[in-house]
């Protein structure tokens, strides 16, 4: 199972401007599902640059570590549910995997796992989802 997305928000800055020897980010981010999953997620991200590349975003290093919050349906069920994050973003490819943590409304029950893929010009959340109901 997978759903696309597009990024609709993407706001990052520094987690404190004033120590260079933290360089630690802060994003807000927002997702617009379409596929086995429909609807909007929020994502809350810190990141650890290991190598930045301020001419190119996409060329830098980080590891990851965030929260992503699901509104929507999910094989026509509505419901919320939220996952944890942590990986590695490295030079355009993201290890990122996510463990859902709660779920709520007619998603209640729901269990499991994604992984983020890219191809081309293709966003991709891998979904392996059990539901307990």
């Amino acid at each position: 199972m997978s759903t696309t997305f597009n990024v609709t928000k993407w706001e990052e800055q520094p987690a404190n401007a004033l120590e260079l020897e933290f360089p630690v980010n802060r994003v807000q981010a927002e997702y617009e599902l379409d596929g086995d999953l429909q609807g909007k997620a929020w994502v809350e991200y810190l990141l650890y640059y290991l190598e930045s590349n301020k001419e190119d975003g996409h060329l830098a290093t980080a590891r990851i570590s965030g929260f992503l919050h699901f509104e929507g349906q999910y094989k026509g069920k509505t419901g919320t549910f939220t996952a944890a994050e942590k990986g590695i973003f490295d030079k355009g490819s993201l290890d990122s995997p996510g463990m859902l943590i709660k779920s709520s409304g007619e998603l209640h029950g729901l269990t499991g796992s994604y992984q983020y893929d890219f191809v081309g010009e293709n966003s991709k959340l891998i979904l392996d989802f059990k539901d307990d109901e």
